[in-house]
C-alpha cells in the first residue's frame, strides 16, 4: 500500500498521494474497491481538503475502466457563463471567439470517469441540463442540433449535506437521486490519525530530492496531535514550509510551522544540536511521568512551564551567541518574525523575559 518509514518511493504523482492506514481509512478504501467494479455513480461527502478526489481516483483505477481517462472538474471553480461550455463543448462559430470545435468534459472522459467536485454548487439551470445527459447519456455541444452519445462513469463529490439542499430547493432532488446510487464518507483528518504520519513522509519526498529528510519523532507527535482544519491540503502546505526550514537532513519540531492566527503554537523550540532536542525532550517528558503523572490538570500545567522555559532558554542562548537578532533567528531555524513573537508571547505568559529581549 505505502512505506511506513523514511524509505523513497519510486512512483510519484501530481495528486495527492493514497494513504489508507487508520482503520476508518480501510474500510473507505475496502468499500471504494468494491463499487469500483460496478458502473453505479458515486457521491462522496466530506470536508474540503479531505482528499475527496483521491477516493475518486481509487474508484476510477479499481475498474474497469482503469485504462480510460480520468477527468475532474471544480464545479465551484467554473464561471456561470463557461459552465455548459466546459461540460458540453461548443461547435465552431457558436459564439464570438469559438473559431474552431471543443470536446466537453464529458466527450473527454468517454470510455473513462468523470469527477464532479464539489457538485453542491452548480447553478439550478445547469442542474437541469446535466440531468438530461446522465438520463440519455448524449450531449449536445453549445451551438449544435445533434447529439453524441457519451460513456462516462460519474463520481462526484461536495463538502455540504445535498439531502439539505434538497429541502431547500437549492438542488435538485431528481438529480441527487440520480448521483447517489452509492454514497462514501471521507472523514477529515484529525478523525483518521493513523494517516497523518505515513501521509506527512509521502508529501516530503514529493516536495524534496534525495536523500529525503527524515520526520524526527517529536515533529511525528506534534502533526498527529493537531486538529487539522484544514484537512490534508494543510498537511501538505505545512511540510512544503517545513522542508524549507529544516537542515535538509531531518525536520524537527522547531521546523513544524502552523497558522499562528489558528491559536495554536507551532512550537516547542529546541536546538538544531538532535542530540540536544531529544536530551531536552526526554528531561519533560521524565518529569511529567514520574512527578506528577496522576494528576492530569498539573501534568498540564508543569509540560506547559517546562516547555515554555526550555523555550525561554533556547531564544536567550541564540540572542547572546549571534551578533544580531536576524542571526538569532537563523540558529534556531525561524524567522526574524516569529522570533518577535515568541518573545513577546513568553513575556505575556509571565516567563522572566530579561529587559533587553523583552521587546524587540
Amino acid at each position: 500500500m505505502l512505506p511506513l518509514d523514511n524509505q523513497p518511493l519510486e512512483d510519484q504523482s501530481d495528486t495527492q498521494p493514497f494513504v489508507f492506514v487508520d482503520e476508518q481509512s480501510t474500510q473507505l478504501f475496502n468499500l471504494a474497491c468494491k463499487v469500483a467494479v460496478t458502473d453505479v455513480s458515486v457521491l462522496i461527502n466530506g470536508p474540503t481538503g479531505a482528499g475527496k478526489e483521491v477516493i475518486a481516483r481509487v474508484i476510477h483505477e479499481s475498474s474497469p475502466r482503469a485504462s480510460g481517462p480520468f477527468i475532474a472538474i471544480n464545479c465551484a471553480a467554473i464561471p456561470a457563463s463557461l459552465a455548459e461550455d466546459m461540460l458540453f463543448g461548443h461547435e465552431k462559430g457558436a459564439f464570438t471567439g469559438a473559431n474552431s470545435v471543443s470536446t466537453g468534459c464529458f466527450e473527454q472522459a468517454n470510455g473513462g470517469t468523470l469527477f464532479l467536485d464539489e457538485v453542491g454548487e452548480m447553478p439550478m439551470e445547469l442542474q437541469a441540463k446535466l440531468l438530461r445527459v446522465l438520463q440519455e447519456k448524449q450531449v449536445t455541444r453549445v451551438g449544435g442540433s445533434s447529439t453524441i452519445a457519451v460513456d462516462a462513469r460519474i463520481v462526484a463529490a461536495t463538502n455540504i449535506n445535498l439531502k439539505q439542499a434538497v429541502a431547500m430547493r437549492a438542488f435538485r432532488e431528481d438529480l441527487y437521486y440520480r448521483l447517489s446510487g452509492f454514497k462514501l464518507t471521507q472523514l477529515p483528518l484529525n478523525q483518521r490519525r493513523k494517516d497523518i504520519a505515513p501521509l506527512a513522509l509521502l508529501m516530503i519526498q514529493k516536495h524534496s530530492k534525495r536523500p529525503f529528510p527524515r520526520l524526527a519523532s517529536c515533529a511525528k507527535k506534534l502533526l498527529e496531535n493537531y486538529s487539522w482544519p484544514g484537512n490534508v491540503r494543510e498537511l501538505e502546505n505545512l511540510i512544503c514550509r517545513s522542508l524549507i526550514l529544516c537542515n535538509g537532513e531531518e525536520i524537527f519540531k522547531s521546523d513544524i510551522m502552523f497558522d499562528e492566527e489558528e491559536g495554536q503554537s507551532a512550537y516547542d523550540f529546541t536546538c538544531r544540536n538532535p542530540e540536544a532536542s531529544r536530551s531536552q525532550e526526554k528531561f519533560v517528558n521524565d518529569v511529567a511521568e514520574d512527578v506528577i503523572a496522576p494528576e492530569k490538570p498539573r501534568e498540564h500545567f508543569l509540560m506547559s512551564n517546562l516547555r515554555n522555559e526550555l523555550e525561554l532558554q533556547n531564544i536567550i542562548a541564540a540572542l547572546e551567541i549571534a551578533p544580531t537578532r536576524n542571526e538569532a533567528a537563523e540558529k534556531l531555524g525561524i524567522s526574524p518574525r516569529t522570533l518577535r513573537y515568541k518573545i513577546n508571547k513568553l513575556r505575556d505568559l509571565g516567563m522572566p523575559v530579561p529587559a533587553a529581549y523583552a521587546r524587540i
